[in-house]
């Protein structure tokens, strides 16, 4: 549930990062270019998925510890986005890696 709440929380912050305007547009994933193209629909489908992630913290772990987890990992995800994604390091094969590293700990774990 953890690596699913991150992911999401990812694709929300990276429509929402890729929409705005002071971003230099970089072809990273393969779909920038149809986000500058709807910007509208993107930045209303990253707040979507940012509550849906925001939401489902709160359901996993409570009210509370839910919306700080989220807020941690939201600081986290965008904190990395903003550093790697100009480097070009944000992409398919890598992002596919980490979340599969992920979701192999939080299987380990339970």
């Amino acid at each position: 549930m953890a690596t699913l709440i991150s992911i999401i929380t990812f694709s929300g912050f990276y429509l929402l990062y890729t929409a705005s305007q002071k971003m230099v547009a970089v072809d990273n994933l393969g779909f920038e270019k149809w986000i500058g193209r709807h910007i509208n629909f993107s930045k209303y489908s990253g707040l979507a998925l940012l509550i849906v992630s925001l939401g489902l913290s709160c359901f996993h772990w409570g009210t509370g510890s839910g919306t700080f987890t989220f807020l941690i990992m939201l600081m986290t995800i965008a904190s990395l986005i903003v550093l790697l994604a100009p480097l070009r390091i944000l992409n398919r094969r890598f992002l596919t890696l980490v979340f599969v590293v992920l979701f192999i700990c939080e299987i380990t774990l339970l």
